[in-house]
């Protein structure tokens, strides 16, 4: 919560524009497939999903300097590196939309 007052504040201020939370990125699609449907007068294809999407939800979303930023808030370092889905799906994020997730561990980190 402290991040995010720091964020609107300097949102009012005009250091940054287009504030926005939980924002929903999808790293790697879901996978489907096709199949037949035998029903009693005929055959009918139809799609499944096999394997659900994996996606990240970041804290925050912002523009500054006309580049975006995606933030995580972390309790620290050591947590962020034990979270192993987490740094996957950092590396991932990376590779796809070509800009790191910034890791903020202090509401006062700079901006």
């Amino acid at each position: 919560m402290q991040r995010w007052l720091a964020l609107k504040d300097a949102e009012s201020k005009g250091i940054i524009s287009d504030l926005q939370r939980q924002i929903k990125f999808e790293l790697i699609p879901s996978i489907k497939e096709q199949y037949i449907k035998h029903l009693k007068t005929k055959d009918k294809i139809e799609t499944r999903t096999v394997q659900l999407a994996i996606s990240y939800t970041c804290d925050f979303q912002y523009i500054k300097d006309g580049a975006m930023v995606v933030e995580d808030v972390k309790s620290s370092p050591v947590m962020a590196a034990l979270d192993k889905a987490f740094c996957i799906k950092e590396k991932l994020f990376r590779w796809k939309f070509g800009f790191p997730i910034k890791r903020v561990y202090k509401p006062t980190d700079p901006i």
